[in-house]
Order: structure tokens, then C-alpha cells, then sequence
């Protein structure tokens, strides 16, 4: 067979695409499809369009030509440009040209539907597929219903959508009084328990902040008056310390501590909650004011409402009885205290959530009287979608974000918390979180999909394990799950028990299916067995491609562990790797944040089914892997990667040799993935030195260690990561804790390491240049230069050897400390620097 080489294989402008790719993360260049329903891991549309397109397209085709069907190169945002109808005529021509057909795309792994919604726009056969019903949902509303309705839908579903807001807003507006004719835009709340030493209740706080930016910063000042709590609210910074973190917390009366044993019990037992403040919405900003007694007035009105109410809402089946799933990872924290799903919700949200429930089966019973049963089961989808996003922004896991003075949503973590002090929304006024904002967004994605989505290709959508797929497709492109990234079936649910309460007349998907979902975290899906489903994912879509036909998959993850289940389990189905490019796909997130490890960048790598076997020994391989890098980490640089970010692309060309063979032997026994990857660190650690010191190769391990995490950029590394760079460069990481450069963190969520800079050690020792360097720099900040001559004679380095270092410290920020001081330093052993307004001669 002839193998046609396409686009993707040759070329991919990932520069540009980056770039691009970062302004679509950010909330004002967002595409509105996103804001239609949360999803987790979408990736850019820019980034999708780009890879579908270049998969499409033969080697040869013009470049410049594909730089502008992708919209790269525009005055608007890339996702914004629609094809021409010229342009999608010689698309589909060229399309025969090469594939002899119109081609047909399958995304096993839809998610959020980016790559199936760029797809189309292309104008080829799409079949998008998910295990979720909720990513099932959200594709239905993205891709299918706008094709097939048009703007009669949107019509319908803007009706339906203020009808409902007007409904529940006559029912429910009595309980968000105002306050002297100003409407309150959302609530702070406490969990309260009793101390166990002297029965106070306690109130559970995180912080006393309201507001803490630049120009206003607003508190919460807490005292004990009368065997009561005062509240009063002032400005200025004399803040309180909070009274409760990581589970624990201290009676704010006697200062008893309060452990995590007693305030699970008590809260899971009597749910007692406190509002402390009220926050207003004013033309000229926020305002902070305490409670009335109109608003406890309202609060006590809802919560009998609730409790009479309750039994006939049970039996109307207005009430998600679900417990929150069990999870090994404890990201669903809440479930610790409150078991339900339900008891997420105040009474007050409680009723709200019942009566926009209420009001929507209302409406689409309604529309049933008139419509067909396709057209209002499309309808309800979008309906359902009101209570999904209204709980991310309005329920007791979301917290009040005291710089931006707006409401966090309940996921922004990636998990469902159980938040101290937490707020609470007033739907019905414009602000972040309310009805007003849903509506809209719902409203804004709808309108989006359908400017373009006119005239473009067939779309089928599915929900089923990846394993029971069964349609053979041309190209397959995927974004799969990584590994312990984001439990998906668990955290699905958050949104799942009250939207099927509107469209379970319709739908009939039951449960959020579990066994088979692809990540870790849920009890059973251990790494083994999503391993295992990897493989059998791969070994699948490779049976489900055509021979001739491409494979393109994302990936981000910086785990060794993760990357051996790539390579291993694409290897082993079959497949060989032709291209592998990095692109940022991802946002900026704390370097702990997630499995990730800062990863900014997804790797998208190219396969096709592999026609011959051989085997090789992994001794030999290795050798062909250094070179090959060696070409690939130029590149790299050049495309502005670090950190993490150079690593993982590292990872990533390796495949391109690693697939080639269908077994690997060694001389010495068993293939280790683990050991080749550890091969690439220290060829990415060597390789970044190289650029900042004249003499790497000559470096103690240690020194080694700490100036490649600091000049990537890894100041905060997740253990992973620190754990495979110290194996590369034969570092034992408790040994580097000993010596004080660096120490370990350990939260709920993730774990990682800190590099110490010079001025945050204890004691520095002299078993490293790297100490000798630090002395030096701690030296000249205590008594000047003279001190650090007398200090360099003492030492069994060479003032050379110790240059070398501060010249390469150089290169980190203009504000780091140890750049700072290191350049004083080299000012004073005679190293030039230009003055302000100076040229250099890199200038020139």
C-alpha cells in the first residue's frame, strides 16, 4: 500500500496556534460554545480546527493557505472566522482529490465536542462518541440540535428560557428582600458547630475578608459579647486570623480546638449554618453590609416552606435522593459531611432548585401539546441545562472570590469542596452566578453553534463505552483521559441528578455509568485498570480505522507512569508514531494544582497503523532516541517551551522512534518504559544547562538538580515530575531535603516538592557547589563583598566555578532574589552590565 502523507506529518504551525490557543482561554475570548454547559479539559478550537484540517490535507498542501483557513492571522479571535463557501467547495474537492470520498472523522472521547464542532465546520463526516451522559447532553446542544433546527429552536428555547426565569422569579422573589430599596447580590454563610469544652457555636471561617484588592479591602470583624458573636464589618487590614483549615478548627469563644472528627459529626448530624453578611449591588460597586431581619425573616420563610413541603416534593419526584458517589481520591470532600447531593443546598436554595424544576417539566409539558417529541426533547436538553448551571454558582461548595468580588464556582478546584464560609446567589439580579447570567450564556452558546454550524458536515453522535463501538472511520481524533486527571462519572453526577429530572422523559440513560469510565479515582479504577482500558481502548481504535487512515491523539500529562501506558498500550495495538507536536492547550494553574504538573502544553501525536514488525533492543534504541532528540529539543526551544512543558515534548518525540517497533528485547532482561524516560529528563536537563553554564557536564549532581528546576521555572514541582528528574539525575530527594535546598508539600489534593532559595534556608552546609553559591550569595547580603572574598578563600571551590553559577542565575526573572544578588555580586568581580537605556551588543 501506497501511504498518502498528510499535512500533520510534515507541518504544523504550532507557534502561532499557541499563542492563539492562550487568548481563547481567557473568559473575554472564550468561544460561547464553552459557556453553553461546564466541561472539563476542553481543548481550544483553534488547537482542534488545526489538527483535524492538517489531517485532512496532503504533505504538499500551500501553507500559507492553511494558516488562514485555521483563521490564524485575523483581526478576530481564530474561532470567530467561518469558511467561505469557496473555500468549502475546494476543501471537499481537495478531500476527493486525496481520500477519494468525502472523509469521516470519529472522536471516541467527545467530551465537550471541540473536536467533533471544528470537524464539521470543515465540512466531512463526524461520529463523536461519549461514555458521559452529560458530555452526551452537551454535544446533543452543541452539534446535533442546531444543525437540525436551526433558528426555530433558538427562538423556542429563549421563550422557554425566559418563562421559566419569570415563573420562578414571581414565586421566589419574596425571599431576597432588599435592603433600603437596594437588591443584595449574594450572601456569605459559615458552617457553625458546638464546642464540646464550652458549647459555644462556634462559627467556621476560613477568612474575615470581603474584599482584598488594591484599592478596597473589607473585613469581617468577629467578638464574643455577651456569650454571643458580633459581627461587624469594617475597612482597613486588621483581619482576624480564620477559625477552621484543612478539616480542623478552634472555638472562637475559648480558643478549644475543634478536630476534624468533631466537626464532621456535628455537621453531618445537624447541618447549623450562620449568614454573616450581605453583599449589594450598587451602581458604583459592591457593598458590604450585615444581615436584617428581613433577611432572617426570608431565610426562616423558605426553610418552612422545605420542611412542609417535602413529602408531596418527594412524591412529584422534584427531590435527587442520590448519595455522592464513594471516590479513593477525596475530591469530592463534601461527601465527608453531607452524603447527599441534596444537602448541597441551603433551604432557600433548596426551594429555588424545586421551583425551577418545577417551572421547566411545566414548560415542556406544555410544549408537548404542540410540538413533535424530537423538537421537545431538544428543547428540554437546553431547559435542563438551567439547573446544571445554576448549582456550579449557586450552592454551599462555591466560595466568594475576595479580590475579583465575585462568586467561585463549585468546580473551579476540581472537586466538589466543603467550603467554611461560603455564599450564596440572588438569581434574579445580574451578577456572577444568577439565573440572568445562565440564561444568557445558554442563549449565547446556541446562537454560536448555530452561526457556525450552517452548511457544514454530518454529525452522529453516541453514547457508549469505547469498547463497544463499532463504526469504521478514515481519520481518528481524540482528547483521551489522563489517567488521574479528572474523575469525570463522579463529578458528572454534581449536574447529572437534577438535569435528568427534566429530561428522563426523553433520554431513558439512566445512572452515570461507572464500571468503564477511563480515569482514576473511583473505588475499583485503580492505574492497573485504567491501563488496562487504555489498552483496550487503543487495541479498539485500531480495529475501528481503516488501514490507510490516521490516528491523532492529545495528551498532557507529565507522569513517567502515565507516558509508559502511551507508549506501551499504542505500541502494542499496532500503531507506529509519524509526527508528534506540542501546542498549548491548557490553562495556567498552581504547579500543584492537578496530575498535570503545570503542563501547559497538550502533545499531539500522529500515528498510522503500523505495516511491518520488528523488533529492537531497548540498548540500542536508546541510542537512536538520544539523537533524535537532540534534532527535537532545538525546535522545542524555539517554540518557546519550558519547564515541564520541554519535558513532556521531550516524552513525546520519543514515540516517534519507540513505535516503530512492534516488540522490544533488551540484553539485560526486561524493556523498563520508566528507565527510557528517565533517559529523556536528563538529556532535557543537560540540553538546558548546557544553554545557561560553560562547564554542565561537570556539575555535582545537586547543583545539577536545583539550576535546572530554577531556570525552567519549577520553583513548586508535583512529586512526580520532582521524583522522575531526581531519578535522572540520581538524586535521592530526601537526601536533597537533609541538605535544606528543598522541602516537601503535602495537601489533600496533591503533593510536591518547593525549591529553598538562597535566603529561605535554615543552615546551608557545603556538600554541593550549589551550597557554596548560596553561602556566597548570603555572604555578600550580610556583610558586603570583602566578607565574600574572605568567605571564598575558606571553601573548596573556585571563585571560577562559583561565577559560573551567579552568570546563570542570570537568566532567571529581573525580581528573583537570587538573580538580584548574584548580579552585585558579578558587578563587583569586574562582569559588565549595561545601564538603563544602554545597548548591548545582542542588540544589535
Amino acid at each position: 500500500m501506497v501511504e498518502k502523507r498528510m499535512l500533520i506529518e510534515r507541518y504544523l504551525p504550532v507557534e502561532e496556534i499557541s499563542e492563539e490557543a492562550k487568548f481563547e482561554k481567557l473568559g473575554n475570548a472564550k468561544p460561547p460554545m464553552s459557556s453553553i454547559h461546564y466541561w472539563w479539559t476542553r481543548k481550544p478550537l483553534v488547537a482542534s480546527r488545526a489538527v483535524v484540517l492538517a489531517s485532512l490535507l496532503p504533505s504538499d498542501f500551500d501553507i500559507t493557505s492553511f494558516k488562514r483557513l485555521i483563521g490564524l492571522g485575523r483581526s478576530e479571535r481564530a474561532h470567530n472566522y467561518n469558511l467561505t463557501s469557496n473555500e468549502m467547495e475546494t476543501l471537499k474537492q481537495k478531500y476527493i482529490d486525496v481520500w477519494g470520498k468525502i472523509p469521516t472523522i470519529l472522536d471516541p472521547f467527545g467530551g465537550g465536542g471541540s473536536i467533533a464542532f471544528e470537524a464539521l465546520r470543515v465540512g466531512v463526516n463526524t461520529l463523536s462518541n461519549d461514555y458521559n451522559p452529560v458530555a452526551y447532553l452537551i454535544q446533543k446542544a452543541t452539534l446535533e440540535y442546531p444543525k437540525k433546527y436551526g433558528i426555530k429552536l433558538y427562538k423556542e428555547v429563549e421563550k422557554g428560557l425566559a418563562s421559566i426565569f419569570n415563573e420562578t422569579q414571581k414565586e421566589m422573589d419574596k425571599y431576597y428582600p432588599k435592603h433600603d430599596g437596594v437588591n443584595a447580590t449574594a450572601y456569605i454563610w459559615c458552617w457553625v458547630v458546638r464546642c464540646p469544652s464550652c458549647g459555644f457555636m462556634s462559627p467556621l471561617v476560613g477568612q474575615w475578608w470581603l474584599a482584598r484588592s488594591k484599592n478596597k479591602k473589607i473585613y469581617m470583624d468577629p467578638s464574643i459579647e455577651n456569650g454571643n458573636l458580633i459581627i461587624r464589618i469594617k475597612e482597613g487590614s486588621s483581619v482576624s486570623e480564620g477559625t477552621a483549615s484543612n478539616g480542623k478548627g478552634v472555638c472562637k469563644s475559648c480558643g478549644f480546638p475543634l478536630s476534624e472528627a468533631t466537626i464532621k459529626a456535628d455537621i453531618s448530624e445537624n447541618k447549623r449554618e450562620k449568614l454573616l453578611a450581605v453583599i449589594l449591588s450598587h451602581r458604583g460597586g459592591k457593598e458590604y453590609v450585615l444581615p436584617t431581619n428581613e433577611d432572617f425573616d426570608a431565610i426562616s420563610s423558605a426553610e418552612d416552606v422545605v420542611k412542609r413541603s417535602w413529602s408531596a416534593w418527594l412524591k412529584e419526584d422534584l427531590i435527587p435522593l442520590e448519595e455522592m458517589p464513594d471516590e479513593s481520591r477525596g475530591a469530592i470532600w463534601a461527601k465527608l459531611y453531607l452524603k447527599y447531593w441534596i444537602k448541597l443546598l441551603n433551604p432557600r436554595q433548596t426551594l429555588l432548585f424545586v421551583t425551577l424544576l418545577k417551572n421547566a417539566k411545566s414548560y415542556i409539558e406544555t410544549l408537548c401539546g404542540k410540538e413533535d417529541t424530537e423538537f421537545t426533547m431538544a428543547v428540554s436538553t437546553y431547559m435542563s441545562f438551567i439547573l446544571g448551571k445554576e448549582i456550579d454558582y449557586n450552592c454551599r461548595s462555591i466560595s466568594w472570590h475576595r479580590t475579583n468580588q465575585q462568586i467561585s464556582h463549585a468546580l473551579a478546584t476540581r472537586g466538589i469542596a466543603m467550603s467554611w464560609d461560603h455564599a450564596e446567589v440572588n438569581p434574579f439580579i445580574k451578577g456572577s452566578g444568577s439565573l440572568v447570567g445562565v440564561n444568557k450564556s445558554i442563549l449565547d452558546g446556541l446562537k454560536y453553534s448555530l452561526d457556525k454550524l450552517t452548511n457544514t458536515g454530518s454529525i452522529s453522535l453516541s453514547q457508549k463505552s469505547v469498547i463497544a463501538l463499532e463504526t469504521k472511520a478514515d481519520l481518528i481524533i481524540t482528547d483521551p483521559p489522563y489517567l488521574d486527571d479528572v474523575i469525570y462519572a463522579e463529578f458528572s453526577e454534581f449536574f447529572y441528578v437534577w438535569e435528568r429530572k427534566v429530561i428522563d422523559r426523553f433520554y431513558k440513560m439512566g445512572d452515570v455509568p461507572k464500571s468503564e469510565d477511563m480515569s482514576v479515582g473511583g473505588w475499583g479504577r485503580t492505574p492497573e485498570f485504567f491501563n488496562k482500558m487504555f489498552r483496550l481502548a487503543c487495541k479498539k481504535m485500531y480495529d475501528l480505522l481503516n488501514d490507510d487512515g490516521l490516528f491523532v491523539t492529545f495528551f498532557a500529562h507529565s507522569s513517567p507512569e502515565a507516558w509508559g501506558f502511551v507508549i506501551e498500550s499504542l505500541q502494542k495495538a499496532g500503531f507506529r508514531i509519524s509526527a508528534t507536536w506540542p501546542v498549548h492547550t491548557e490553562s495556567t494553574t498552581n504547579p500543584l494544582a492537578s496530575g498535570k504538573a503545570s503542563i501547559l502544553s497538550s502533545i499531539i501525536i500522529v500515528a498510522r497503523k503500523r505495516q511491518t514488525n520488528k523488533s529492537g533492543y531497548i540498548e540500542e534504541i536508546q541510542e537512536e532516541i538520544k539523537n533524535h532528540l537532540k534534532r527535537r529539543l532545538d525546535e522545542f526551544w524555539s517554540y518557546g517551551l519550558r519547564g515541564a512543558d520541554l519535558t513532556v515534548s521531550a516524552m513525546g518525540a520519543t514515540l516517534d522512534i519507540f513505535t516503530q517497533y512492534s516488540e522490544i528485547k533488551s540484553y539485560t532482561g526486561e524493556m523498563n518504559v520508566k528507565g527510557i524516560l528517565e533517559l529523556v529528563q536528563k538529556q532535557v536537563a543537560n540540553y538546558v544547562l548546557d544553554r545557561y553554564t560553560q562547564k554542565s557536564a561537570s556539575l555535582d549532581n545537586q547543583t545539577s538538580f536545583y539550576l535546572y528546576a530554577r531556570l525552567s521555572g519549577l520553583d513548586a514541582i508535583a512529586f512526580d515530575t520532582a521524583n522522575l528528574i531526581s531519578k535522572s539525575l540520581n538524586i535521592d530527594l530526601k537526601s536533597f531535603e537533609k541538605q535544606g535546598l528543598i522541602e516537601f508539600i503535602a495537601g489533600k489534593k496533591a503533593k510536591g516538592i518547593k525549591l529553598l532559595k538562597y535566603n529561605e534556608r535554615d543552615h546551608i552546609g557545603l556538600d554541593s557547589l550549589i551550597d557554596a553559591v548560596h553561602l556566597t550569595l548570603v555572604t555578600f547580603a550580610k556583610g558586603g563583598y570583602s566578607d565574600v572574598e574572605r568567605e571564598l578563600s575558606n571553601i573548596p571551590y573556585s571563585k571560577s566555578e562559583i561565577k559560573d553559577i551567579l552568570v546563570a542565575l542570570l537568566a532567571l526573572p529581573p525580581d528573583d532574589p537570587e538573580r538580584q544578588m548574584s548580579q552585585k555580586i558579578l558587578e563587583r568581580m569586574g562582569y559588565a552590565f549595561p545601564k538603563e537605556g544602554q545597548s548591548v551588543l545582542e542588540d544589535f
